[in-house]
């Protein structure tokens, strides 16, 4: 009899503890499914403009969700922008306080700062600004890898222009620009040697016109290469980013040398294919080509060197073509949609090019809209998609073991444009 009652209440416990556990991953599932609902429902929401709902789904997925990092930071951002453009200093702060000294991303910390910073400026909030500023200083310090080149690779500036190659194609680190003074983003870019549409899809909602003494710029430096299967030696340059990268071995180390390009515009656009470097000028001469001269009359044949050549002090020719990879007379320009389908460059950037590349050199043209790496980890680089552009990436990223939704890839094309994002 006390055999029985043992194995019965062995069974009892065992029963009872089976059940107890399936009733919690029961609950858990029903939760993360209420979860995922209102996940989706924001993103949904904030990519068709409806600020105050996709807050609210937002706000609701923070206190069910089990902090999945990835769609946790997702909606982070979501609420950052949201509260920045509906004017909620004291929600934005909040959010700030509470996730900033938090295991999110550097990515998300330095968006969710610019935001936070600005708006307190913008409303004049200077304690709540003292504070962010503080936590910002504690939080945030950049570890960039120092390294010092000799010759002619001294000219380069570390983590600006010139980048050690990290894992597979990956190269860069993303930062912030505080304004000194009353700048425009296309002063910024000029100063830190970005191209002008490069900030200004990575920074949606600061106006490019009116940024302010203490306002905060996100500076997507973290790139993938155009081509995954990459050489050595090849320039490439991608006209959907207007960026150009050189791979090169320095001193025994894989280096990537990178700068803005301006590129020909929608009805003049600059070629795509493969070209080698056939010709180096310096201080060249400007030989107007003969559509140039219909456009305007008054330009004459030949155009002599100086600060009226709008080919800048060096210019290298693409290949057998009139198209040519050159500096610029302009003041701006670079970073754009600009040219009559030349490669048009900062002339300090330009220099630093003609110095070391040789005649023959290859230069690959792509125009991608956004690029897709797998090494190590996953990650994707937008700038911008497409309704069928939209719907590749999600089948390639499907192929390659990653499935998100519509709602995600659109909410990327907004926020997330212009850098390289980890997605495992």
């Amino acid at each position: 009899m006390g055999v029985i009652l043992t194995v019965f209440l062995i069974f009892s416990f065992a029963y009872s503890y089976d059940l107890d556990s399936l009733l919690d991953e029961a609950i858990k599932e029903v939760e993360n499914e209420k979860s995922e609902k209102y996940y989706n429902l924001a993103l949904k929401l904030f990519n068709e403009g409806v600020y105050k709902l996709a807050v609210k789904n937002g706000e609701i997925f923070i206190e069910k969700s089990g902090y999945e990092k990835k769609k946790l930071e997702d909606i982070i951002l979501l609420l950052s922008v949201s509260y920045y453009k509906l004017k909620e200093p004291k929600k934005l702060f909040d959010l700030y306080l509470r996730f900033i000294n938090s295991g999110i991303s550097k990515d998300t910390k330095l968006k969710l700062f610019v935001y936070t910073n600005n708006l307190l400026i913008r409303d004049k909030e200077w304690k709540r600004l003292k504070i962010v500023r503080k936590k910002w200083l504690k939080s945030y310090k950049e570890k960039q890898e120092k390294f010092r080149l000799k010759g002619v690779y001294s000219k380069f500036d570390p983590e600006v222009n010139i980048f050690l190659l990290k894992e597979g194609n990956v190269i860069g680190d993303n930062t912030v620009f505080i304004a000194d003074k009353n700048l425009t983003l296309i002063e910024i870019a000029k100063k830190l040697d970005m191209g002008y549409d490069e900030l200004k899809i990575s920074n949606p909602h600061i106006d490019p016109f009116d940024i302010i003494k203490g306002e905060a710029v996100f500076i997507p430096r973290r790139r993938l290469l155009p081509e995954q299967d990459f050489e050595f030696g090849t320039i490439y340059i991608n006209l959907s980013e207007k960026r150009l990268y050189y791979p090169l071995i320095i001193e025994g180390e894989a280096y990537v040398i990178s700068f803005p390009v301006g590129i020909g515009t929608d009805n003049t656009k600059s070629p795509e294919g493969e070209f080698r470097i056939s010709q180096k000028k310096e201080n060249p001469e400007w030989v107007v080509p003969e559509s140039i001269r219909k456009e305007d009359p008054s330009l004459p044949p030949v155009v002599p060197p100086g600060p009226d050549n709008p080919l800048g002090i060096r210019a290298m020719r693409l290949g057998n073509t009139e198209y040519l990879l050159h500096g610029t007379s302009k003041r701006f320009g670079i970073g754009m949609k600009v040219s009559h389908g030349c490669i048009r460059m900062y002339n300090a950037d330009v220099v630093r090019l003609f110095d070391i590349v040789k005649k023959g050199t290859k230069v690959v043209i792509t125009d991608k809209r956004f690029k897709i790496f797998k090494n190590k980890h996953l990650y994707v680089e937008i700038f911008e998609l497409s309704q069928k552009d939209k719907t590749d990436i999600l089948n390639l990223l499907k192929n390659r073991g990653v499935s998100l939704t519509p709602y995600l890839i659109d909410f990327y094309n907004r926020e997330k444009r212009g850098y390289s994002i980890p997605l495992q």
